[in-house]
């Protein structure tokens, strides 16, 4: 049992302690980690996250969130097969363009309308990776998480002065090894102004950070504080992960060796002449080196190879280029998201989906597949790929589209 309950506790934050935070699951605390205007955002496809069944490795979006802006941005990357884990923080004034507002500093993303989805979505662009997860941690609750565990030993490598009256912060912490409570491991996390380069002072500090947090989370002296550990994570927790895709990461991180973690930061420097506002800069170039070199120690680039031979192999069977059907998706079910949902499920496979919508009056029960031009075998390649054994035909040379599919409530 104290096996068991610390494989939980281990896989939780093996990247949240540079928040501030951390999570694990229950089923009584499923409830208080869903995020309501996270899921209504991506109901329109345009920022729903893309599907994990075929991917090897996750990468999942972490926000340490403070006053609705994103203080800390980080992004964990894990592969499933090797169990292979790394980290990538992002300076918080990186900057960036974020879809629909142009260039900005990054961690405005999460104040926008659209949310943490907007987030996911400038992050998944920057970085030129798919943004599967997100995990957002709010710091208000890293005081009682580090106090429930006793405390933090840390040892700070510098003295640390800065006020703002404003924002009602006031830090002083005095250089040298010592136990860091609550408001003062907050404190720790937050401070940059004194550091000689900022913001890339303050990631390499909350690095440290995590790892000490997370040592001490998957020591047996926690053991006993378990459960109040996990409420006063879920409180101030909000995820897109399912129950069962926690309980695989919980199970195989829990074995992860802290000291093989590989910990990124993107290349730059701040510049505050350049524009009207003080930004960080990266280094395009080296950002570009960087990822491909985490690419392959990951074995992203190998899964990248491995699905375009294995679409290139089914192209070549069929004799049919993906590309070149023209295919629509219409939703009869009245259930939302579902269009969306399977139109990143083709263009993951190498299809282009021109057109997503809604029928106006009929309701399937069951979807189907429809052939608009009398080619039997994109018919077929498409009901395979789409999972629909329902097959019709309905030939109109004057119609726009190639393929229509049509879901009914089955595909829920």
């Amino acid at each position: 049992m104290k096996k068991y309950i610390l494989i939980f506790v281990a896989s939780f934050v093996i990247f949240l302690g540079v928040l501030g935070g951390g999570y694990l699951y229950l089923n009584n605390t499923e409830a208080k980690m869903r995020d309501p205007h996270y899921e209504q955002t991506i109901l329109d496809g345009e920022l729903a996250p893309p599907a994990v069944e075929d991917e090897v490795v996750i990468n999942t979006l972490l926000l340490g969130v403070d006053e609705a802006r994103s203080d800390t941005i980080m992004v964990a990357r894990y592969n499933k097969n090797t169990h292979q884990f790394a980290l990538i923080s992002i300076p918080r004034d990186t900057r960036v363009d974020i879809p629909g507002y142009g260039y900005t500093k990054i961690n405005a993303a999460v104040g926008k309308k659209e949310g943490t989805a907007l987030a996911m979505k400038t992050v998944s662009n920057f970085l030129e990776i798919p943004i599967h997860h997100y995990i957002k941690v709010d710091f208000n609750g890293v005081e009682e998480i580090v106090d429930i565990m006793g405390g933090i030993k840390m040892n700070v490598p510098q003295d640390m002065d800065y006020d703002d009256p404003a924002q009602d912060l006031h830090i002083h912490i005095k250089k040298g090894t010592q136990v860091l409570d609550g408001r003062t491991a907050l404190h720790f996390l937050r401070y940059r102004s004194g550091y000689v380069d900022q913001d890339l002072g303050r990631i390499k500090a909350q690095q440290e950070f995590a790892k000490v947090f997370i040592n001490k989370l998957t020591s047996p002296a926690i053991i006993p504080k378990a459960l109040d550990v996990i409420n006063a994570m879920a409180e101030n927790t909000k995820t897109n992960l399912e129950q069962s895709e926690i309980a695989a990461y919980a199970l195989d991180l829990g074995n992860m060796d802290v000291a093989n973690l590989k910990m990124y930061t993107i290349p730059g420097e701040g510049d505050n002449k350049k524009y009207s506002a003080a930004y960080f800069l990266h280094d395009e170039q080296k950002l570009r080196e960087m990822m491909s070199t985490m690419n392959q120690e990951l074995g992203a680039e190998h899964q990248q190879a491995s699905q375009e031979s294995t679409q290139a192999a089914q192209t070549e069977e069929s004799g049919i280029a993906k590309e070149d059907i023209k295919i629509e998706i219409l939703n009869s079910s009245k259930i939302k998201g579902l269009a969306s949902s399977l139109k990143k499920e083709l263009e993951q496979k190498g299809f282009e989906v021109e057109k997503i919508g809604d029928t106006k009056d009929l309701t399937y029960s069951y979807s189907r597949v429809i052939d608009r031009r009398g080619d039997e075998k994109k018919l077929q390649l498409v009901a395979k790929e789409a999972g629909i054994n329902i097959i019709d035909s309905d030939i109109d040379p004057s119609y726009d589209y190639d393929i229509t599919i049509i879901l009914g409530t089955d595909r829920k």
